[in-house]
């Protein structure tokens, strides 16, 4: 080290210090040379420390924490030229350190971000108003805006010019930071010799107190990546524009899939080089890239895709019709519920570049607006040509019925999944398929973000756990406590609660929880349904109840449906619908005001009776439906109501539409029984509910641990 004198106290102590062996020894005066290692370390700190300032237009007065975060960073993601591991990794010889909680180094939310606790997992916060730091652990982020210094111009030097650049860089050079973590308002414009001869004269006034660099455009971009590498240090997320797929770390994976978008575009005859008509609009094209991952989250493969500008036709002119159905979630559902009980095998399928296979009807250039519906004719024709009969109940849902064979096909646009008895049959199908379209295939594990498993008896169960792990890690509940029930009992959402704060992401957490529940876990349904009810008035006991939910899906991340093999099925209803594992639910206000108990449980039951008569159709069209389904009321009044009139003088006021599962009951479609309120397991869906009769009611609906039946 150095001679300081400030060291020589330090160093006894150390000295004193049994434990540690090593010889002192210090460097000749005013010599940093004979310490370089060290004094460039301490240079490499101070810059990153001065620039972290600098970028987030933070006080210089914080320069030790931004010293210091610099410091912990770096240690942990800096490279190294060992085995690519970090410093950390290799001074402590353990496995790669968590990064899970970094954060953008002055990220703003009620305070701004400035460091980490080195003691415990928590962060260091600077709060303004009052000038002070704390430390908490409890912070909620959301995606930051990136702040460019305001104390510094950058210009690009004009006596720079490489030869390879095109002549149009000369015009102007407008870097966007425009990603998930970035704001469309945080640019840079570089300007250039033409822009600074018009701006001359008005330059030529300014306060000398604005410092002016000259840089030229390459060292701008890499000043601007390295700021935004402090906003993006741990997640993998699909970049939002060709030039950030080219500055990240996955360029060569994004690059070939680009390859493979083009290959596959002049392998379909897409377009052909023509001179522009007259009067005709030319619409610009764009790259949409997205990373598609597996069933536990990790990436799959990248996917590119050209597109054209939509939303620069002109309807009537450049599209009519562009509707395009899709599987609904209930018959994606059904399919592995009806498989388990008929022990069908399950495949899947991606359609490769599935636009490119429609014929488009108006005069245009390229595929736009109307590729989706153009794609979902082309394909049902070839499904009818295959002998595959399109469901009346879901368009998208197909069977092809034979004497000892069935094959059934959903599709949710250019994905499908396969159930087949036979498994050669269903092979010879993809087979002729691939000849027609470009696809890829394989086992049924991950669809529409349900990972889907097949066990050794054959239930097949259907989750979450990646999806789940991932929205707790967004909204920083990852280790939060976990707890029984998603909803404490007889709590109120009072309008005279404290408000809560515009920053809190309420709408977002109400977004991830409610594809939770609409996918694979009716047992969030009611607590999800509850706290959407109050989005025009949020209060922080509102937010503590969304955060509840989440805590709940902690602690049951690995839940989901089973779909139980072998078993007879037949149709269920309780307010939702079961065939061998839940199906269809709901949990929602009724449109209407009741006068009694009775009337609501008649109004809910017409509601329940309409999902079965749904789900009838959808099944008599794909299986055997062996008994009449049946629906559970546990209201007495509302079952004699719903078989016949007798209680005339208190039901005439309800609406004639409310008497449809009176109508089903005289014509034979569905029989209506009462049932105790211990045994009714539409109760998860209505009300909150104790933990002991909760999970119980979450067995009886077949939510359980994916690892409690391997």
């Amino acid at each position: 080290m150095n001679s300081g004198t400030e060291w020589e106290q330090k160093w006894d102590q150390v000295g004193a210090n049994q434990i540690i062996q090593c010889k002192h020894i210090t460097a000749m005066p005013y010599t940093p040379e004979h310490n370089g290692v060290a004094e460039r370390e301490n240079r490499i700190l101070v810059e990153t420390g001065r620039s972290m300032l600098h970028s987030k237009d933070l006080p210089f007065s914080l320069w030790a924490e931004a010293v210091n975060t610099a410091c912990n960073v770096l240690n942990r993601i800096g490279p190294t030229t060992v085995k690519g591991k970090s410093q950390m990794e290799l001074w402590f010889k353990r496995d790669p350190v968590s990064i899970d909680h970094f954060h953008g180094f002055g990220t703003e939310f009620a305070g701004r971000l400035i460091g980490y606790c080195d003691e415990k997992d928590g962060y260091r916060i600077w709060l303004p108003d009052i000038n002070q730091i704390i430390t908490s652990r409890g912070v909620l982020f959301k995606p930051e805006k990136i702040r460019l210094p305001s104390q510094m111009s950058v210009k690009a030097d004009s006596s720079e010019k490489n030869e390879d650049e095109d002549d149009s860089d000369a015009e102007e050079l407008r870097l966007e930071l425009n990603s998930q973590w970035t704001s469309k308002e945080a640019k840079c414009e570089v300007e250039t010799k033409m822009e600074r001869e018009e701006e001359k004269s008005e330059q030529a006034s300014r306060s000398n107190k604005q410092e002016e660099v000259a840089l030229s455009s390459k060292q701008v971009r890499k000043m601007l990546n390295y700021l935004s590498d402090y906003v993006l240090t741990s997640q993998t997320l699909s970049p939002s524009s060709f030039h950030e797929a080219m500055q990240s770390v996955d360029a060569a994976d994004w690059r070939k899939a680009m390859e493979e978008e083009l290959h596959s575009l002049e392998e379909n005859s897409v377009w052909t080089l023509v001179d522009p008509p007259s009067g005709k609009k030319v619409l610009d094209s764009r790259w949409v890239l997205r990373i598609k991952t597996k069933a536990d989250g990790s990436v799959a493969r990248y996917k590119a895709r050209l597109v054209a500008k939509g939303y620069m036709q002109r309807p009537g002119i450049d599209y009519d019709e562009i509707f395009s159905p899709v599987a609904r979630f209930d018959t994606v559902r059904a399919l592995p519920s009806i498989a388990a009980v008929e022990m069908l095998k399950l495949q899947q399928f991606d359609v490769k570049t599935a636009f490119l296979y429609g014929a488009l009807k108006e005069e245009v250039l390229y595929g736009l607006k109307q590729a989706p519906r153009c794609w979902n004719l082309r394909l049902v024709e070839f499904l009818r040509k295959q002998g595959l009969k399109q469901s009346t109940a879901d368009p998208c849902l197909f069977a092809r019925m034979k004497e000892r064979s069935k094959l059934l096909l959903a599709i949710y646009v250019h994905d499908g999944i396969v159930a087949g008895s036979d498994t050669d049959e269903t092979e010879q199908f993809l087979a002729v398929m691939k000849k027609e379209f470009q696809i890829k295939q394989g086992p049924l594990d991950t669809f529409l973000g349900m990972g889907i498993k097949v066990l050794s008896d054959g239930s097949i169960f259907a989750g979450q756990q990646a999806y789940t792990r991932h929205i707790l890690k967004r909204f920083r509940l990852d280790e939060a406590n976990a707890v029984s029930t998603p909803a404490e009992i007889n709590v109120s959402m009072e309008e005279n609660e404290e408000h809560l704060s515009s920053n809190i992401p309420y709408s977002e957490a109400m977004g991830a929880l409610m594809f939770s529940m609409t996918a694979t876990r009716p047992d969030i349904a009611y607590a999800v349904s509850t706290v959407s009810q109050v989005m025009d008035k949020l209060s922080i006991k509102a937010w503590q109840a969304v955060k509840r939910i989440f805590r709940y899906l902690r602690g049951t991340a690995d839940y989901g449906l089973l779909y139980q093999a072998k078993r007879e099925g037949f149709l269920k209803g309780y307010s939702d619908a079961d065939y061998a594992g839940a199906v269809l639910w709901h949990s929602q206000k009724q449109r209407s005001v009741a006068l009694s108990t009775t009337e609501a449980e008649y109004v809910a039951a017409s509601e329940a009776a309409k999902d079965m008569m749904w789900l009838m159709a959808l099944f008599a069209e794909v299986t055997e439906v062996k008994q009449k389904p049946i629906l559970f009321v546990d209201n007495m009044g509302a079952v004699t109501l719903s078989k016949n009139p007798e209680f005339h003088n208190r039901s005439k006021h309800i609406d004639v539409r409310f008497h449809f599962v009176r109508e089903k009951y005289i014509e034979g479609k569905i029989d209506i029984q009462h049932i105790d309120s211990e045994n009714q397991k539409a109760d998860i869906l209505r009300k909150d509910l104790p933990k002991t009769r909760f999970q119980n009611l979450r067995q009886q609906l077949e939510i359980v641990s994916e690892h409690m039946n391997c």
